[in-house]
């Protein structure tokens, strides 16, 4: 197996390098109190004074080269401020920078059309004391080091402030408010982010987070308010070693993610504290001010804030040191697996250890598992059927939606059809219906965890269905080809997607929209599963399955059968791999996922054509 990365921030890269500064006057020196003073040789940078020099005018798109006080209100077309030299400071004298409004959408790409001051390949630059409004982007730093941002508002750009490939910063005593994105930082590593209000982003998908880090190590998060953005307020992507301690988090849509277990760090080791979350329901028994349980960090492998406050701004209320209460959580109980198969057009249902799976009444052309692990959900034409298999009776509703495939939503309560001529959401507790316009060719989906929106695998690559924008599909992430089996990781951030025809599987970023790396493999894909723990990717072929270890990147098991793969799942204990096989052989084979050996078969009358795994 040969992997091949294609990582976003190349393009970044480049589209940043062939861009010059824009058309504009040098600004006149003038007394410096920054300039000749050398930064720390590591770590981030201290506090700058304010600088000592007389108001200036500037004009639209002026270089700045000695410090700059800036004396009127601005407003512009293109960039306001670019800056030029190193250990300079740009104070904004409390006055507004305005610009031509935030551009299109340019995501994964940063929007550059307008940007209120940019500064790339610095050192010791400041940026203070201002508000910069209604720009493509607030801020914008590339290959920046040892710099600063301090008491500047940015509102109602598409970006607030974009750290992109910079280190050693520090964001301190700022507002970003009613932005696209907030506060974004990528491949940017080892910078201070305190004492900041990140709020009320208030674009949807994409957007809407407060602050979101994207491959960027050994950031510190301290003392800020993020509250009230309509997405997230707290996102992670391939960020480690990263610490989160002290701010106030409430109001957010969810809270918080995380998708690298265990990578980062939610709370002070030392002190044994942690942040407030407003949704914590835990108690505090000896008043410390601090949870007596843990505050569970959405994404895989379980990650905590083991010392949550109990209420807003606890630090500087709090008296005495820490009782500590926590203890690691135990392993988690296997749970019951029930295999789902369908096969000649009908379900059926055993575990995995049986001889014969039990016929139902139950006709289905396409099926889903509920976020609860246990209600089926199985389309039949425009019959849509509802069982908790753990007991009760089935219902069955009728759809509008024909020839549709049925996903479940990851809000618990909907269920989710889409096929080739629209699109609709069904509340399964009130029957509420919802109609979207839709014309694609769907081939498999994936509901996002943001609950408003579909992939959706088609000919054309995986097509961002939006929900709450009447059924739009604005953007088709493109891939090597036509797109074929596909399944999303469980912190829902990385679709795999096979490629029809071709010997490479696309992994796609549900939040730069783009493929971030290709894996080759030794023949086509037909079925794909990633473990829970997101360590292991498991595809089936015509051949086989192959065990694919994610950190590696490695083969490290395969196994052939007579039959060929058409479908995947995997045991919420992660411990054993069910293959749906047709053609010489109809059967579900189950695979221990250690070492790939087969522990059971059960045979089948007829191909099966879809394979799930529910639990509970």
């Amino acid at each position: 197996m040969r992997v091949r990365a294609a990582g976003i921030a190349l393009l970044v890269v480049a589209a940043v390098a062939c861009q010059t500064a824009r058309p504009g006057t040098e600004a006149a020196p003038v007394a410096s109190t920054s300039a000749g003073v050398s930064p720390a040789a590591s770590g981030s940078p201290t506090p700058t004074p304010a600088i000592s020099a007389t108001a200036q005018s500037a004009q639209c798109g002026q270089r700045i080269t000695a410090d700059f006080l800036l004396a009127n209100d601005m407003t512009c077309t293109t960039d306001a401020f670019v800056i030029n030299a190193d250990n300079v400071t740009l104070d904004l004298g409390g006055r507004t920078i305005t610009g031509p409004g935030m551009g299109p959408q340019t995501w994964p790409l940063p929007q550059l059309d307008s940007v209120g001051v940019r500064t790339g390949g610095h050192t010791n630059v400041t940026i203070r004391n201002g508000t910069i409004s209604q720009f493509s982007t607030g801020i914008y730093f590339v290959d920046e080091v040892k710099s600063r941002i301090e008491d500047v508002t940015s509102e109602r750009n598409r970006f607030g402030f974009y750290i992109h490939a910079s280190s050693q910063n520090a964001i301190r005593r700022s507002t970003v408010v009613g932005n696209v994105y907030g506060l974004h930082l990528q491949d940017s590593n080892d910078n201070i982010i305190e004492g900041n209000n990140l709020v009320r982003q208030t674009y949807n998908s994409p957007g809407g987070f407060g602050i979101y880090l994207y491959r960027s190590t050994g950031n510190r998060i301290v003392e800020n308010t993020i509250e009230n953005n309509v997405n997230w307020g707290i996102w992670f992507s391939d960020a480690k070693n990263n610490t989160i301690f002290h701010n106030n988090v409430a109001g957010n849509s969810p809270q918080v993610s995380d998708n690298n277990p265990d990578a980062n760090h939610w709370y002070d080791a030392d002190k044994k504290e942690g942040n407030w979350w407003a949704d914590y329901k835990g108690t505090d028994a000896d008043n410390d001010l601090i949870g007596d349980t843990p505050y569970g960090i959405l994404g895989p492998g379980g990650a905590v804030d083991a010392y949550p406050f109990v209420a807003r701004d606890g630090w500087r209320k709090k008296t005495h040191s820490t009782i500590d209460h926590y203890q690691p959580p135990l392993a988690r109980p296997p749970r019951e697996v029930r295999l789902v198969v369908v096969s000649g057009g009908t379900v059926g249902i055993g575990r995995p250890h049986d001889s014969a799976l039990a016929p139902t009444w139950v006709h289905a052309s396409s099926v889903a598992v509920q976020t609860d692990g246990r209600t089926l959900l199985a389309l039949d034409g425009k019959a849509l059927t509802a069982w908790d298999l753990t007991g009760g009776e089935p219902t069955t509703r009728t759809v509008a939606i024909d020839g549709g495939i049925v996903g479940a939503n990851r809000d618990g309560v909907s269920a989710l059809i889409v096929g080739p001529r629209g699109a609709q959401q069904i509340d399964l507790t009130t029957g509420q219906q919802e109609f979207f316009d839709y014309g694609g060719a769907p081939q498999e989906l994936a509901p996002s965890y943001k609950h408003n929106h579909i992939f959706v695998a088609t000919p054309r690559g995986v097509e961002l269905l939006y929900l709450n924008l009447g059924g739009r599909t604005p953007y088709t992430v493109p891939l090597d080809g036509p797109a074929g089996a596909m399944s999303m990781n469980g912190s829902g951030t990385r679709i795999y997607t096979a490629v029809r025809g071709k010997n490479v599987i696309d992994v796609v970023d549900t939040e730069q929209y783009a493929v971030v790396q290709r894996i080759t493999i030794d023949s086509e894909a037909t079925a794909i599963a990633v473990s829970p723990g997101e360590d292991a990717l498991y595809v089936g072929t015509a051949n086989g399955v192959l065990a694919i270890d994610l950190g590696n990147e490695r083969v490290r098991a395969r196994t052939s059968f007579l039959g060929s793969v058409v479908d995947l799942a995997i045991s919420p204990n992660a411990d054993e791999l069910y293959v749906a096989l047709a053609g010489l052989q109809h059967a579900v084979a189950v695979l221990d996922t250690a070492a790939l050996r087969t522990a059971n078969i059960i045979p089948l009358q007829a191909d099966p054509t879809k394979l799930l795994a529910a639990s509970y």
